[in-house]
């Protein structure tokens, strides 16, 4: 009576075996053109790997998790950094990253009202840096190297309003309230002002002629936080201003105050031509032209009608 072999192991013969074994499926590798095509939307190889039904159920958290690690960043005042969300919201869903990030972008405009919007690079503004680019033959790779360089993306981001204009209203967006809403009104009022004195100083401001604004503005018994210094300092790491020191040799060192990557973002030329309106009792004549030449905005004629409502109101 033949003898049935009910189990295989180690050392038998493995020719009779095998025909009776069930192979394990041969994964299908993807032709050349399915290659291209996951190269392009760079997305088919993480669902290929998902669980039939669960992309939308992973998506909606990936966005999620975006969503709530933008609003932490904007909370401590510290850039959105692709890599940061590469890191500690996608994970192993990393070439999902467009189709994540615009679906969180929609979730900031409709829920809060805001968006994420990409800083620019830090200028070269060193007379260093300016020789080593005037030094540079100027070849065709040169050329090249220094538009990929114009056009290079910082990968940061902030969070900046979106509202439509009749919503930006103190009513609306109010002062935070940590640590308290004086102070950071007091925080926003002071970074403002300094962002448009540098704005309308052609971009560039001397250390000296800033501390005579300062001590013009009394910033040293209006800032409830922090001495004028630190709080300087403190604009420098979030951004809202550059400090430019350059060492002069038999001389003191030439500081120099520019308006930082997050200033140029969350501090546009229409929010300074609204703040000198403001601030401005009694603008001469000419105050809209100069106002737009110094800033290269146009001025709409409401803003115009809306100053002039405001000293009407005043003077009743």
């Amino acid at each position: 009576m033949p003898r049935r072999r009910t189990a295989y192991h180690e050392g038998e013969d493995e020719e009779d075996e095998e025909p009776r074994r069930q192979r394990p499926a041969k994964r299908v590798q993807p032709s050349d053109d399915d290659s291209d095509a996951s190269d392009n939307d760079g997305e088919q190889d993480i669902d290929m790997d998902r669980p039939a039904g669960a992309d939308n159920t992973s998506d909606d958290q990936l966005v999620k998790k975006l969503v709530r690690y933008a609003l932490a960043c904007e909370y401590a005042r510290i850039p959105i950094r692709r890599d940061g969300i590469r890191e500690k919201v996608l994970g192993a869903h990393a070439r999902s990253f467009r189709r994540v990030f615009d679906a969180a972008q929609e979730q900031l405009q409709k829920v809060f009202g805001m968006e994420m919007a990409e800083v620019p690079v830090r200028e070269k503004r060193t007379l260093k840096d300016k020789q080593t680019d005037r030094d540079i033959p100027v070849f065709p790779e040169a050329v090249k190297r220094g538009a990929s360089q114009a056009s290079a993306s910082s990968r940061q981001y902030v969070l900046i309003s979106c509202l439509p204009k009749e919503y930006r209203t103190q009513t609306v967006i109010a002062p935070s309230r940590m640590p308290s809403a004086a102070e950071e009104a007091a925080y926003v009022a002071f970074y403002t002002i300094v962002i448009s004195l540098i704005t309308l100083s052609n971009g560039e401001l001397s250390d000296m002629k800033l501390r005579r604004y300062l001590t013009r503005l009394n910033a040293s018994q209006n800032l409830p936080t922090d001495k004028t210094d630190n709080v300087l300092q403190k604009l420098i790491r979030q951004g809202y201003l550059d400090k430019i020191v350059e060492r002069v040799e038999g001389d003191e060192d030439a500081v120099t105050w520019c308006v930082g990557p997050r200033g140029k973002v969350e501090v546009s030329p229409q929010s300074i031509a609204q703040v000198v309106s403001e601030v401005w009792r009694d603008p001469p004549e000419d105050f809209e032209k100069k106002l737009e030449k110094s800033l290269g905005v146009r001025r709409t004629g409401q803003s115009q009608a809306a100053n002039r409502d405001r000293e009407e109101q005043e003077d009743e």
